[in-house]
């Protein structure tokens, strides 16, 4: 088994692979130019240039202007289009999706409305169709997806893709939205996360964590999660059970659990509360009427009723993030979701409380994606699975089929 480490096979596609790296990292570069960055023989770049060509990796592109003496080289350039991505945001009540090629590029987008009327069945289907449409706008087909990417708000063990811990809302769905389930109705590998877990890698690859190692991104919605960023690494826990903060109790005597509080359905429980207490009863009428987006809004227009509000919801959510910060000393915590995206209103709540009582004061700051983070954590997975696939499969047939022929020999 030994002989096979250093066959010629194999040093091929390491090159290939070395190659490929190579010029993904720079718009277009000339095989010379690709040889004076490898260190390879330009005999050894020619040939490996070659076999990405046929595998439509990369692509000729025209002349190299830059040398202005001798003959000029082709350039070569990544091809993003030799497969494509589609990606979903799994959200409480709709499907956003979206289709991207290798370079993260979204080609198109939509949005998949989830209805109290559907199945199971009837869901699988009008989604699938939602998705023929969506890739055949772009001119793809089924066959140029190699994956689909999927954020949904439940527990997904990290090795099977088994789904746990769902939203309320979504146990109609459960059996719909397995791996398994979604293998059966797309020709695709299946790619499925924690939407949080998703969220989290595109603040740190893309968004307002991009300089620092350790931080953690709280989603509130509907829902309330967190991600955990430690050394730049997605932490998961057993199982992949990392990060569900709303599972956890609030200080409340009847066990109530943090979500009931500070997720969507508390915080309209808090205006209710507000509106019973306000001594005008027309303003009491009207502040019953507020959604958290009415709310959130009227707190921007410096309402004093709609600010009150949210400085009691900041200081409901500060006890746990100043327990979060006491335990992971993160160097900043990112707000998302339909709730955190407004964070910038109660982060100054949270700042006086965590100043006064925790250890360390992290920076607390909203998200820079904001609708956007799901479907781009999400496409960066894909990326990652893609390349892993571009190096373990596409490049290695032949070293795999020469593994396979020793191994039978000995």
């Amino acid at each position: 088994m030994l002989m096979s480490i250093g066959n010629p096979q194999m040093i091929r596609n390491l090159n290939e692979y070395l190659i490929l790296e190579v010029i993904v990292q720079h718009d277009s570069l000339s095989r010379a130019e690709i040889s004076r960055r490898t260190g390879l023989s330009k005999p050894t770049v020619s040939s490996a240039v070659q076999n990405l060509i046929q595998h439509q990796l990369i692509a000729e592109i025209g002349q190299d202007d830059s040398n202005q003496q001798g003959r000029k080289g082709q350039l070569l350039s990544f091809n993003p289009a030799v497969f494509y991505i589609v990606t979903l945001d799994i959200g409480a009540d709709y499907i956003r999706t979206a289709l991207t090629d290798l370079s993260g590029k979204i080609i198109e987008t939509g949005h998949f409305a989830l209805e109290a009327s559907h199945t199971e069945q009837s869901m699988l289907t009008q989604l699938k169709t939602h998705m023929d449409q969506l890739i055949a706008q772009a001119n793809v087909t089924w066959n140029q997806v190699r994956f689909l990417s999927a954020g949904i708000p439940a527990v997904v063990h990290p090795d099977n893709g088994t789904i746990h811990t769902l939203l309320p809302q979504f146990e109609p769905y459960y059996s719909a939205l397995s791996s398994s389930s979604l293998a059966s109705l797309f020709p695709c590998e299946i790619l499925l996360d924690n939407d949080v877990n998703l969220a989290t890698i595109a603040e740190k690859e893309y968004g307002a964590a991009q300089s620092v190692q350790h931080m953690v991104y709280v989603s509130l919605g509907e829902g309330v999660g967190a991600g955990i960023m430690i050394d730049s690494k997605l932490y998961r826990g057993l199982s992949g059970s990392a990060g569900e903060m709303g599972q956890c109790l609030s200080r409340s005597v009847h066990g109530e659990r943090l979500e009931e509080q500070i997720g969507g359905a508390g915080l309209r429980r808090l205006i209710q509360h507000y509106s019973a207490s306000h001594t005008d009863a027309t303003v009491s009428a009207s502040i019953s009427q507020w959604d958290i987006p009415t709310l959130m809004n009227q707190a921007r227009q410096y309402n004093p009723d709609a600010q009150a509000i949210v400085e009691q919801y900041g200081q409901q959510l500060a006890l746990s993030l100043i327990n979060l910060a006491s335990m992971l000393a993160p160097e900043m915590i990112v707000f998302g979701g339909v709730i955190g995206e407004h964070a910038d209103l109660f982060i100054p709540t949270i700042q006086q409380q965590m100043e006064q009582y925790a250890p360390v004061c992290p920076q607390l700051t909203t998200t820079m994606l904001t609708g956007k983070g799901v479907i781009q954590g999400a496409a960066w997975s894909g990326i990652h699975r893609a390349f892993q696939y571009i190096r373990e499969d596409m490049l290695v047939v032949g070293g795999k089929i020469l593994f396979a022929e020793q191994e039978d020999k000995e």
